[in-house]
């Protein structure tokens, strides 16, 4: 029976075990291995029954370390919309956790653009490790610089950053999985496409991946002007009202559309259905990330798949060595990609629809 709201001490657990202070500490650290059979299991009902929990303020001074692990978001768009419902931000985070909470450490979560206020955050916590995901080249400079002077290691996540050898990241083959679905569509006979995504200007993974673009269009000869790059902005409201306009005026010119998300591309699909655009018979669309709108939306989507799981994993084994002071071989890890073919691309030269199950780059 769980005896709730009742404080207890290691010293009083201790006390009604029987065993001294440090064996009840071993028990709770995971230090049991050389403790009785029957020692591990008193202690161990008794912290039970009184649903004891660490006092982590005395943990974070003690001399295991805090077990913390922060990860912050560069998430500048937190005004207008949760975080959290940002498919790529939500799926990376709880992979985050998972790999965290298996280690043996505590995530702490903490969304702010501003580099100086995560840094304070990290430090009055006394976290063992950061992990930063989305940040720009000025951001992970500054980053790199406060993290070294205050001795807390830090990994990013999809971050693009150039003259720094001790910066340490895990990002994914961006620029190959845009050159891969340019290609894919180009090979099917489609010679007008444009690339779309929610910024005036795309940055980070999103440049990337237009540039991947831009390098397939370039090796088939296909002329590329910029209003092949359409920006439809991230608000839904000015998203659709974007996409109105661009279905009259200007989607009569291309036969695919490469969108930089999958959210991106399963939002407009819907929008085309309300307007009673086909896909993919009046217009082929495809996306990245192949995550959970991919499937879900009608058709389903043909995209460039990347696997979150595997990031998170890294980053994890990154920042964990790097708690434990060691070289690592790999500063920069860049992931592959694949392609998923679905239905919503049609085959123009044949003039047949496609679904081919899954197709994994070379």
């Amino acid at each position: 029976m769980l005896l709730w709201g009742i404080m207890i001490t290691i010293k009083e657990i201790a006390a009604l075990a029987q065993v001294s202070p440090s064996t009840v500490s071993n028990v709770l650290h995971g230090r049991s291995h050389k403790m009785k059979a029957d020692t591990l299991k008193r202690v161990k009902q008794i912290i039970k029954e009184y649903n004891y929990i660490s006092n982590m303020s005395g943990r974070t001074l003690g001399r295991y370390g805090s077990k913390i692990i922060a990860v912050v978001m560069n998430y500048v768009r937190r005004d207008e919309l949760n975080a959290m419902q940002d498919p790529f931000l939500g799926g990376i985070l709880g992979a985050l956790e998972h790999e965290i909470r298996t280690a043996g450490f505590f995530l702490m979560l903490y969304i702010s653009a501003n580099v100086g206020e995560s840094l304070r955050m990290a430090a009055s916590w006394n976290a063992e490790g950061l992990i930063a995901i989305s940040y720009n080249q000025e951001s992970c400079r500054h980053f790199i610089e406060g993290a070294r002077k205050i001795g807390i290691p830090i990994v990013f996540i999809d971050a693009y950053f150039d003259g720094e050898k001790s910066f340490f990241n895990v990002g994914l083959q961006d620029r190959q999985g845009g050159f891969m679905m340019t290609e894919y569509l180009a090979g099917l006979g489609h010679t007008s496409i444009a690339f779309l995504g929610d910024r005036e200007i795309p940055i980070g993974v999103d440049y990337e991946r237009f540039l991947g673009y831009q390098g397939a269009l370039e090796k088939y000869g296909f002329p590329f002007s910029e209003e092949n790059y359409v920006c439809i902005r991230y608000r839904p409201a000015e998203r659709r009202e974007r996409l109105k306009q661009f279905i009259k005026k200007r989607l009569r010119i291309y036969s695919a559309l490469f969108f930089t998300s999958d959210y991106l591309a399963a939002d407009s699909i819907n929008l085309f259905h309300d307007e009673g655009i086909r896909v993919p018979e009046d217009v082929s669309v495809c996306g990245f990330d192949d995550n959970i709108f991919a499937v879900a939306v009608r058709p389903k989507l043909t995209t460039v798949k990347q696997d979150i799981g595997q990031k998170a994993f890294y980053a994890v084994k990154q920042i964990r060595a790097l708690i434990r002071k060691e070289n690592l071989k790999e500063n920069r890890i860049s992931l592959p990609v694949s392609l998923v073919i679905r239905d919503s691309v049609r085959d123009l030269k044949s003039k047949s629809l496609l679904h081919k199950g899954p197709r994994h780059a070379p």
